[in-house]
């Protein structure tokens, strides 16, 4: 027989933990010392110890684990061990998007990170792809709560979308005055990019850019005007002419690192 502390001690268990376990029912001491209160394990009692960790581990609570330790069928045992190897099947799809997404976002960061560095604030005339994503108006509070709607119209059609880095790549759209002011007020939508996994959802529509200027700007929002007196100088001198939208698009930003001189955005302005 073996005291609680040196059960504790021999499983890797918390002494506390197994004194919850005989609370709820789920283990019970083999036997208890009328005259101190003192509780001793079988070394039978290591295995279920044992169980009890390979039923946590394959996901069930301790009042599920219970409930399973009590069934006496073997189909019965099989079928509650299907389930929960189907959770599992679900939950490693569910990471293997989340594993893909982070993937994305810090090759992402890297690629234009490296670009800034070698680029600065050059000014580029590209031509651009669209962007697929969950597109919404942002004018009114109504219209966020459309957009909202929208999301999670995604989340419920695509059971292994992660919420995980959700906001990163988060596209606004303002009309040109914006260009002028570098006003917030002048938004008009807000775009979700969404990977080509995505396509064929109702709710997911594509943004057409086409030949765009683009440039990037590093830092606080409050200096994007002086990249914006650029942009305006670059129209003049190059006689161009823009369709009217300012796409901006986060690459860095609070979402990764919580400094404003570290945040990086890409701009790109259609052409008409």
């Amino acid at each position: 027989m073996f005291k609680i502390g040196e059960l504790a001690k021999i499983k890797r268990i918390d002494a506390q933990t197994l004194r919850y376990y005989d609370h709820i029912g789920i283990l019970s001491p083999d036997l208890i010392n009328e005259q101190n209160g003192y509780r001793y394990y079988s070394e039978e009692q290591f295995l279920e110890v044992d169980h009890i960790k390979f039923l946590k581990l394959i996901g069930l609570s301790l009042d599920e684990a219970k409930q399973f330790r009590e069934i006496t069928r073997l189909n019965e045992a099989m079928r509650e061990l299907r389930i929960q190897q189907n959770h599992f099947e679900e939950r490693i799809a569910k990471m293997q998007t989340v594993s893909k997404r982070f993937a994305n976002i810090l090759d992402t960061i890297e690629e234009k990170s490296c670009y800034f560095e070698k680029h600065k604030n050059e000014i580029e005339i590209k031509e651009c792809g669209s962007i697929r994503g969950v597109i919404g108006d942002c004018q009114t509070v109504s219209d966020w709560f459309d957009f909202e709607a929208k999301l999670q119209e995604v989340i419920a059609s695509f059971p292994n979308y992660s919420e995980i880095g959700h906001n990163h790549g988060l596209t606004f759209i303002y009309n040109e005055k914006y260009l002028q002011t570098a006003n917030d007020q002048y938004i008009d939508k807000v775009i979700l990019p969404l990977e080509k996994d995505f396509r064929g959802d109702a709710n997911v529509e594509e943004y057409p850019l086409g030949n765009c200027i683009v440039t990037y700007h590093k830092g606080e929002n409050d200096k994007l005007i002086h990249v914006f007196t650029n942009i305006r100088e670059y129209i003049a001198v190059h006689k161009l002419t823009i369709r009217g939208d300012i796409v901006m698009t986060a690459i860095i930003s609070s979402f990764i690192v919580n400094n404003e001189s570290e945040h990086l955005v890409e701009i790109r302005i259609p052409l008409s």
